[in-house]
């Protein structure tokens, strides 16, 4: 069976893609007979072709803004490749007016570019390749392939990463090529064309690329849980962080670990669970129902959207429900997302952070839907969750109905709920 591997485009942040590919490696899943790629994922792609990953992780280990452009680099805040894809009007004017004034010069990149591609090497594997180029007038997609790389194969993987207008356009045989992005940027259906049976594919998105791809019974579709950064950003934590990420994401997608934006040892569903998770289908209905601003405001699955939204997906599992609404917790009591957690010791350091609320002098005063509004906009989240977890173990500390809470909080009641069920089950261990 053909296996191929898909690696998506996105600047520096191809460095998601040597953490998933670690993890591939070490459950051996790394038996690839296909590699396409797009941008930095045809460089990623021509390397792992050669054999090179430890020169690939080496090269993001120490990878720096004077290795890419000379003299200047745009302010990562300010930009990303989606934008200029989908917006270059607005930047094309800038870019032009800088470009003749001093030049962009990317020299770095194309020397870096040609000490990593190594021909003797490339074709030498007998690893296929594929990657995606963009011409530059009607960013027409041109399929590049291995045996079309034996003529200007640096030119095509410079092309393919020639992010235009923050780099300038690549000419080979006197047409003008730009990013492969502008085309495809994650090419899936690439790797399908060169006869893959089963494929990998690594996204560089929280919202996938091609949501078509993902579920199929042959496609096995990683990506992160939350956005990256700008595709020319530098900071090492930040960098290694994506890294860790792309590890992580790639343990849970083969069910090895746990979560979804957080990450856990494998554990058996606590023992509220089931009573838990009948509570938020009932939960729903009842914020429906409560609603007293607009008919519209809440859709009759408020929670399930939101965790829906949340995750990047149309569709939830049971178990999704625990795991995202862990996440928000775990997120609100801000704990690292670059761990592995056992489900206790989560459990734990969330119930810690909330302990204050079982005071029974906590909060005394009554609660209406000012006060709730106010917590909303000044106190934030874990203040709010905090009360309403007081409320749940001291009624009597609030007259408000729980109809008020539901149309001006519901989700994080839906949290509160959660915290009051860890709570019991820690008491009664």
């Amino acid at each position: 069976m053909k296996k191929a591997l898909v690696l998506a485009g996105g600047g520096t942040r191809g460095i998601y893609q040597v953490g998933a590919i670690e993890a591939l490696k070490e459950i051996g899943e790394d038996d690839w007979s296909i590699i396409t790629g797009t941008s930095v994922g045809a460089l990623n792609a021509a390397m792992l072709v050669q054999g090179d990953f430890d020169r690939m992780v080496d090269m993001y280990e120490h990878l720096q803004a004077d290795q890419i452009v000379n003299g200047f680099v745009p302010n990562p805040d300010d930009m990303n490749i989606a934008s200029f894809i989908k917006e270059r009007e607005l930047f094309i004017p800038s870019f032009m007016s800088w470009i003749k004034e001093r030049g962009v010069d990317i020299s770095p990149f194309k020397e870096n570019m040609a000490s990593y591609y190594v021909p003797e090497r490339f074709f030498a594997s007998d690893v296929d390749f594929g990657c995606i180029v963009a011409t530059a007038k009607g960013h027409d997609g041109i399929y590049v392939t291995k045996d079309m790389m034996k003529d200007h194969g640096l030119e095509w993987l410079i092309a393919s990463a020639s992010a235009y207008p923050a780099f300038p356009m690549m000419n080979i045989d006197g047409t003008d090529y730009v990013d492969g992005g502008y085309y495809d940027n994650f090419p899936v259906d690439f790797a399908l064309r060169l006869g893959a049976e089963q494929v990998i594919a690594i996204d560089l998105q929280p919202i996938p690329t091609h949501i078509n791809y993902v579920g199929r019974e042959n496609i096995v579709y990683i990506h992160p849980h939350k956005e990256l950064f700008s595709f020319l950003e530098f900071d090492r934590s930040r960098m290694e962080s994506a890294r860790r990420w792309g590890y992580l994401d790639t343990m849970k997608t083969f069910g090895i670990l746990y979560g979804e934006q957080y990450t856990f040892e494998p554990f058996h569903r606590p023992p509220y669970f089931d009573e838990w998770y009948r509570g938020i289908m009932l939960l729903e209905t009842r914020i429906k129902l409560a609603n007293g601003i607009s008919g519209q405001l809440y859709s009759d699955m408020m929670v399930s959207d939101r965790l829906k939204n949340q995750l990047h997906t149309d569709h939830l599992h049971p178990r999704q429900y625990l795991y995202g609404m862990l996440d928000s917790l775990m997120e609100i009591c801000g704990l690292p997302d670059t761990k592995v957690y056992t489900y206790r010791e989560a459990r734990n350091r969330i119930l810690a952070e909330f302990a204050p609320a079982l005071d029974d002098s906590y909060f005394s005063s009554m609660l209406n839907v000012i006060d709730v509004a106010a917590s909303l906009g000044a106190l934030g989240s874990k203040e709010l969750i905090s009360r309403l977890v007081h409320f749940s173990f001291y009624p009597e500390h609030t007259v408000a109905g729980e109809n008020v809470i539901l149309t001006v909080a519901p989700y994080e009641y839906a949290l509160a709920q959660l915290v009051t069920y860890m709570m019991k089950e820690l008491e009664e261990e």
